[in-house]
Parts: structure tokens; C-alpha cells; sequence
């Protein structure tokens, strides 16, 4: 699914994450590496129509990674331990894009960004098509959590204090 879909879908969970990944700039990309273990690197974002699309330089590693396996985990950054404005999580997989489409979302990126669209002319852009979501937030006490996916839709949990039981609200 698009982001522009999960929008559609759980305003409540992406909403918040357009908001923090505006305001950081960037997101952290997980990738899986040859041997299995994560790959975590900042990434930054282009929302273009109804996608979420990353670019990434030619030849890096997390290139490499997606290419081999596209599977990944995005994040909203968190600022430090003190930040409890929430966090997102999106977990799916990197669709390569080519042609005119891919040129499309690097034209746009590099206009929003004020750089020169030549700059990033040929450089790898994917959209994430997402299999689920997640946002969680501190509420006073308790610790929020509203969670999408394919197969189960939208479901909101609550936990009271760090410690507390989870519950289905």
C-alpha cells in the first residue's frame, strides 16, 4: 500500500508521522545485509503524489542491501529520551523506480530540497509500499499505541506506566 493509502486508511498513525518526518528532515532506514543482520542508516524522504520515496547514493551499502532484499523498517527520529511527541514506525518493502517516474520523484526531491535536479539525475529513488504501521506516544501516564496492517486494519493499545499491561482499547 501507498502512503497517500495509509493516510487514507490510519489518518491517526500517518498524519503525525508527516509531521515528524518533515520536521527532522530524514528518517532511519533499516535494510538487511548479506549475512542477515540490520543495516541502520538516516535517509531522507520525498513525498510525492501518494508516495513515500527515498533516494539513495549509488553504490552504498543500503543500495546494495535493497537490491539484494527489499525489505525494510523506516523511523521517525526521535530527538533524545526526553522527546515523548511520539515515534512512527513503517515496516514493508522498497519498490526500485525507473524512467520517468523515478526522474518525476528525483525532480520534485531536488526542487523541495533547493538543490539542482541535475545533481541527483540518475541516483536510486524507491517508494515504500507499506505492510504495516505504527505510532506511539506518551498520554500522562500511559503509553499509547495505534497500530495498521493489512490483515488486521487499525487496532489502538494502551499500556499504564512503563511497566503496565497492554491492553486493546
Amino acid at each position: 500500500m501507498s502512503f497517500g493509502e495509509l493516510m487514507r486508511s490510519a489518518p491517526e498513525i500517518a498524519r503525525p508521522m508527516v509531521e515528524r518526518f518533515r520536521s527532522a528532515g530524514l528518517g532511519i532506514l533499516a535494510t538487511v545485509r548479506s549475512d542477515g543482520s540490520p543495516r541502520v542508516s538516516p535517509v531522507e524522504l520525498m513525498f510525492v503524489g501518494d508516495g513515500l520515496h527515498i533516494g539513495m547514493m549509488p553504490g552504498s551499502r543500503k543500495h546494495a542491501d535493497v537490491a539484494r532484499d527489499p525489505r525494510v523498517s523506516l523511523l521517525t527520529a526521535v530527538a533524545d529520551r526526553h522527546d515523548l511527541g511520539g515515534e512512527g514506525k513503517l515496516f514493508g518493502v522498497l519498490r526500485a523506480l525507473g524512467g520517468a517516474e523515478a526522474d518525476e520523484v528525483l525532480r520534485s526531491g531536488a526542487v523541495a530540497a533547493g538543490l539542482d535536479p541535475e545533481a541527483l539525475a540518475g541516483s536510486p529513488v524507491f517508494e515504500l509500499l507499506i505492510e504495516a504501521a505504527a505510532w506511539q506516544r506518551v498520554e500522562g501516564e500511559s503509553w499509547v499505541s495505534a497500530t495498521w496492517s493489512s490483515a488486521g486494519g487499525v487496532r489502538r493499545y494502551e499500556r499504564l506506566g512503563p511497566l503496565g499491561d497492554r491492553r486493546l482499547v
